[in-house]
Order: structure tokens, then C-alpha cells, then sequence
């Protein structure tokens, strides 16, 4: 026999209290005698014996009563091999449930996670008795709402039954090993693990080495497939910006991918796009997609006020209506600030760098200026240790020779918040304080500065730019014939770009942006903290290139600095079940704050606290850590889409 709950054993130490009670009513008290008792004794002492013997078959009762009790509360099993089924002796079992999404798939009948539901209750009727089971829900992580084989069998098939299901992709190995450490434990009677899935191929990448875990000696290893194929399986599988930027009141572009899982082809596939859950503002049809393929579609959506707002794309639904849409938030914005820091100073003001850079970075007469909404400062190398670099959104440092150390200290913390740093060298270039100090001491470029190689205005020896096979987003839309081309540029003179090994914790891998026709790098960048570094292989004027000259020079220019307000907004899309991370002001530390999902009513009120210092972040000095606050939690599931976190002093 066994307990379910033997900790209520111990509830048998209640008996104490009838003995206790029979002894002190049994004390001796003081007599006082009076007449008429002596007919009372007489009487008593006849029936001395049977009162006795009547008191204390009532105090074995009382104590009966409470040790059945603490037995009941304890929940007895009694467990025999002949009460077991023919052939079959009591089991220790782990069964295993996938609730990723994909088990939401359904045909119009019961849904593949109704099936596997089912599965599980038959497993756990088909025990014999006297076995215990532990039940675990898996996809790409595994929940324990029974971690350890327990002999309520009712429980079990409860906790079965109300399994959710999440929003999350499969793991299969993950959760086999989880069960066979469990079963290790518990090696009394038959060790059996029961895995039930939709058997999706993508959570069964190391096949071999899940079959390695899965023959073991001592485990009995059951697959319980259910659903059929997925013949009509469409996804929006993914959703991006393809503009440079989304600006208030100007038509973005949205990449749309839609990927057929199903086994035949799909047509006339549907797409629509939305802004902040109003109508759709747009919509296209894919007229084919071949089972396993994906196909794009462009989109276009406008932000009628600065701020943030969520973009849904969406098809119509099909058997698993999990993936057929998929939400991302957007920053739409209405003034972007770019400092830019020239070293052309003096000389033909058409020839400064900044005259170039500021043209295409706001292409409007200059009476327009003020309102467009980019917004460029000029200034000189000397003036940058007075400049705020918090009030801009990137920083360019253009033919400038060197920067003041005190000016290199704000970058680092500059970059670190989210900054974003855009390098053009030239004429005046002093490649070695760059490479020593920006490079050596600070880690920022992504290549070492060599060489100028070329010469002014010597078309025999001039490098243009690859001509196809752009993969980095800067210059990823010249991969359409119909955007024109970057490769019509020559290039008289550049600086020999050397990538740098490897990334630490503070600065990402280098990417090589795009390429000379000779192979060698023309542009280069690496993320550097929360900030996005560009470094340019050439100048930003005529002094070296002609690029100025081509129409390709203006989006090339907005697209730079749309990748470093891309990385300042890459905290706003955050996978299901991962942790938000939100850099606020300085000045909101030691406030009151409230979080609000979009779509619900229901808030969080938190405090706002400093950041614990840590070494890589730094803010103006090298040795003074940064203050700011921080906001971490969980993002529950909602859907496939990620959930958007608002912010607000309370």
C-alpha cells in the first residue's frame, strides 16, 4: 500500500487530544456530601465496571474516527499484481503533450491538440493500477505541471484535459530528455514515456541524435502520432519595412512573406495590410505559391501621427489559424535629427561634404527645410565636445583628421543608448589616430583603415561598385533592375577597408555592407552596443567619387541612416515568451510607471529602478557607469504576432 499525500500522515499525532481530555475529566475533584447522594453513590458503585468500560470504548472510538482521517486525507492506494490486467504489473510513466502551435491545426474537425488531449486520457486509462505518470507540455521550451510521477491518475487526466496551447515553435529533443532524466529517478516497476506530437519536421532537426535518446534499456518509448498532413497550410511567415524609414503622412513599404506548408500549390493567395487595427490600407493577391516555397508581396501603409503604431499583414484562414497573420510595431517619426561633422572647412563651399550630405539627406528646396523631417546641424570637429549627441539620431563624421578625446569618450556612450555613427574618410583623413583611438581603444569600426589607394580623377584606375547580389537591407533594393543601379559610380580613390576578427560583448560581428568589382570592401558596419557604426571606404563629395553626381547617392544616403534608426528600433518586436528590455529616460528613474498590452484593459504598475552598473555600458567618462532605468518582463502570448509594451510615467 502506498499514499498519495503521506505527509497527513502525521495528522494521526490528533489522537493525543481525546486521551488528553479522558484524563483530566477523570481527575480527581473535591467531594462534598450531602443527603440524598447516598442513594446516587450507592447506584454509581454498582455500575462502576460497566461506565468504565463504557468511557473508554468511546475514547477508542474518538481516536479511531481521527486516525481514518488523517488515512482518508492521506489517500491510501493498494496496489496488487493481481488486480493488474493480465500480463501487465504496475507502470512509472512520463507523458509528454506537444502544445506548440502548429497542434492548432484542424481540418473542421476535432483540432490536432483536441487529438493528442484524447491520446493522453486513453494512455492514462490504459494504466494498470497502482502506476504513476508524470505529464509534461512541450514546444520549444517544456512547462512540468506534473514534474514527477505521481499516482493521481485523476489529476493527470485533468491536467491533460486542460492543457493550453501556446503560441511557440517545437523542440522534440528538449522535452525527451527532460522525460528520461525524470524516469532515471524512478526506476520501481516499468518505466514508460509517451510522446504525443504532429510529428512537424522542423522540431526533429538531430534526428539521429534523438533516436540515440530514445533506444534506452530500461525505457519503453511510445510515438503517438495525431492530425494528417497539412494540405492547406498557408503562413504570413514574415513582415518587414522595406522603406528606408516610416515618416507621418508618406506611403512605407512593407515586405510581406507568405509561405505555403501544405502539399499542393496555392493560389490566388490574398494579402492585407493594416495600421493600428483599421481597415486594411492595402492588399495584393499572390497568384501561386509551390508546396514549401514563399513568396513576397510589396504593400504600402501610412502613419497619420508620429509615434508608435502596429502593422498587421493577413490572409485569409485556413486550418491552422495561428500563423495567418502576423503584427509588427513601427516607430513612424516626424523629425529625425543627423549631426554631421566636417572637416572641410574653408575653401568652395559646393565642395564641402556637408553641402552634399545635407542635400540628400533632406532633397527640398531649402525654404522647405525646416519642415521636412530630417533635419541636419553642420559643425566642425572643435565645436563637438559642446554638442548634446543625445538630441540626434546619428552622428557624421565626414574628411574630419581626428575628434577630441573627451568628444571619442561621449561616442562610446552615445553608441551605447542607441546612438547611431556614420564615417566618410578623405583628403584629411588621419587613418591613424582612427584606427588607434575609434578603432584600438574604443572598438567602434568595423575594418582597420589601410591605404589610399587611387588617384583624383584617374578613370583607368577607377573601382565601381558590385553590380548584383546585394544582400545587406542598405542596399538590398538595387537587387530590383527597377530601382536603377549602384554599379554606374566610379570611385578614383578609397581607403583600404581590413574587416576585424570576430565580435565581443559590447560590438557585433562586422558585415561587409557591398563590395568594390574587385572583391575588396567598400562599405563596412557592425553594431556597437544598442548603436549601429557605417564606414564608408570613400568620400562623401566629389573629392574622390562622383557618387554625388548619381541618382542612386540620395536613397543610398537615406537608407544608411534608416539601418541605424532600424537597430534603435529593434527592441520594439520581441519574440513570444523572450524578455523586453526598455531603455527609458534618466529622469523617469524613481517614477511610477504602467505597462498596457495592446488589445487589453489589463495593467502592470511598476518602479522604475537604476540599471546595476555594468562595465561595457558607459555614459561620457570612461570610468563613470551609466544611470538609466530599465524595464524587463515577460511577453505572454497573444497570437504569433508580438505584443506591444506602452509606456507611461503614472
Amino acid at each position: 500500500m502506498a499514499f498519495l499525500n503521506p505527509l497527513l500522515l502525521f495528522g494521526m499525532a490528533a489522537i493525543a487530544a481525546p486521551i488528553i481530555i479522558h484524563m483530566f475529566m477523570n481527575r480527581r475533584i473535591k467531594q462534598v456530601v450531602w443527603a440524598a447522594t447516598r442513594f446516587l453513590k450507592n447506584s454509581i458503585q454498582k455500575n462502576k465496571k460497566r461506565m468504565n468500560l463504557e468511557d473508554l470504548l468511546l475514547l477508542l472510538m474518538r481516536c479511531l474516527l481521527l486516525i481514518l482521517l488523517a488515512l482518508a486525507m492521506a489517500r491510501p492506494v493498494f496496489h496488487k499484481a493481481a488486480a493488474a490486467p493480465v500480463g501487465r504489473s504496475s507502470e512509472t510513466a512520463v507523458i509528454a503533450i506537444d502544445n506548440s502551435y502548429s497542434m492548432g491545426h484542424s481540418n473542421g474537425g476535432p483540432g490536432r491538440f483536441d487529438l493528442a488531449k484524447q491520446a493522453a486520457a486513453q494512455v492514462i486509462d490504459s494504466m494498470p493500477q497502482g502506476s504513476s505518470t508524470a505529464v509534461l507540455l512541450f514546444s520549444d521550451i517544456v512547462h512540468a505541471p506534473i514534474p514527477e510521477p505521481s499516482f493521481d491518475l485523476n489529476l493527470a487526466r485533468k491536467v491533460a484535459q486542460d492543457a493550453p496551447l501556446s503560441d511557440r515553435t517545437t523542440d522534440v529533443k528538449q522535452v525527451i530528455g527532460q522525460a528520461m532524466e525524470t524516469l532515471s529517478r524512478h526506476a520501481a516497476g516499468g518505466q514508460r514515456f509517451y510522446l504525443i506530437t504532429d510529428g512537424q519536421a522542423n522540431g526533429w532537426d538531430d534526428f539521429d541524435g534523438i533516436l540515440k535518446m530514445l533506444h534506452s534499456q530500461t525505457v519503453s518509448s511510445t510515438l503517438v502520432l495525431v492530425g494528417g498532413s497539412d494540405d492547406d497550410n498557408r503562413c504570413v511567415s514574415n513582415l518587414q519595412l522595406a522603406s528606408s524609414m516610416a515618416s507621418v503622412g508618406e506611403a512605407a513599404q512593407f515586405d510581406v512573406e507568405v509561405t505555403n506548408f501544405g502539399s499542393s500549390d496555392a493560389r490566388d493567395v490574398a494579402v492585407r495590410l493594416s495600421v493600428d487595427d483599421e481597415a486594411p490600407c492595402d492588399e495584393g493577391t499572390i497568384s501561386s505559391i509551390s508546396p514549401g516555397a514563399a513568396k513576397q508581396l510589396a504593400l504600402f501603409g501610412k502613419f497619420r501621427a508620429a509615434g508608435y503604431h502596429t502593422v498587421t499583414a493577413e490572409i485569409n484562414p485556413d486550418g491552422l489559424t495561428a500563423d495567418d497573420k502576423r503584427t509588427i510595431a513601427v516607430r513612424a517619426l516626424d523629425d529625425v535629427r543627423v549631426l554631421i561633422v566636417t572637416g572641410d572647412v574653408g575653401g568652395d563651399p559646393l565642395q564641402n561634404a556637408a553641402f552634399y550630405l545635407a542635400n540628400a539627406l533632406a532633397p527640398v528646396p531649402p525654404s522647405e527645410r525646416q519642415n521636412y523631417f530630417i533635419k541636419t546641424k553642420t559643425v566642425t570637429p572643435s565645436d563637438l565636445d559642446s554638442v548634446n549627441l543625445g538630441d540626434y539620431e546619428a552622428v557624421i563624421l565626414a574628411n574630419v583628421a581626428d575628434i577630441p578625446m573627451t568628444a571619442a569618450d561621449s561616442l562610446s556612450g552615445y553608441l551605447t543608448r542607441g546612438g547611431g555613427l556614420i564615417i566618410f574618410p578623405g583628403p584629411k583623413t588621419d587613418t591613424g589616430f582612427y584606427n588607434a583611438n575609434l578603432g584600438g581603444k574604443y572598438n567602434f569600426l568595423p575594418a582597420t583603415l589601410g591605404a589610399v589607394r587611387g588617384k583624383p580623377d584617374e578613370l583607368k584606375t577607377a573601382l565601381r561598385l558590385q553590380a548584383r547580389g546585394y544582400d545587406n537591407r542598405i542596399v538590398s533594393i538595387w537587387n530590383d533592375p527597377a530601382a536603377g543601379t549602384l554599379s554606374s559610380a566610379n570611385f578614383y580613390c578609397s581607403v583600404a577597408l581590413t574587416p576585424v576578427a570576430g565580435h565581443t560583448a559590447q560590438a557585433g560581428d562586422p558585415q561587409i555592407v557591398v563590395k568594390y568589382n574587385d572583391g575588396s570592401p567598400a562599405i563596412m558596419e557592425r553594431t556597437w552596443g544598442r548603436g549601429r557604426v557605417v564606414l564608408f571606404s570613400s568620400s562623401a563629395n566629389t573629392a574622390w567619387n562622383d557618387m554625388p553626381l548619381h541618382p542612386a547617392y540620395l536613397p543610398l544616403m537615406e537608407r544608411t541612416l534608416g539601418a541605424i534608426l532600424d537597430r534603435q528600433n529593434e527592441r520594439l518586436n520581441v519574440p513570444v515568451g523572450s524578455t523586453f528590455e526598455m531603455v527609458c529616460n534618466p529622469d523617469w528613474v524613481g517614477m511610477d510607471a504602467v505597462i498596457t498590452h495592446a488589445g487589453d484593459n489589463k495593467e502592470a504598475a511598476i518602479a522604475l529602478r537604476p540599471d546595476r552598473p555594468r562595465r561595457r555600458v558607459r555614459h561620457h567618462r570612461e570610468d563613470r557607469p551609466a544611470r538609466h532605468g530599465q524595464i524587463r518582463g515577460p511577453i505572454q502570448p497573444g497570437g504569433i504576432e508580438p505584443r506591444r509594451a506602452l509606456l507611461r510615467p503614472a
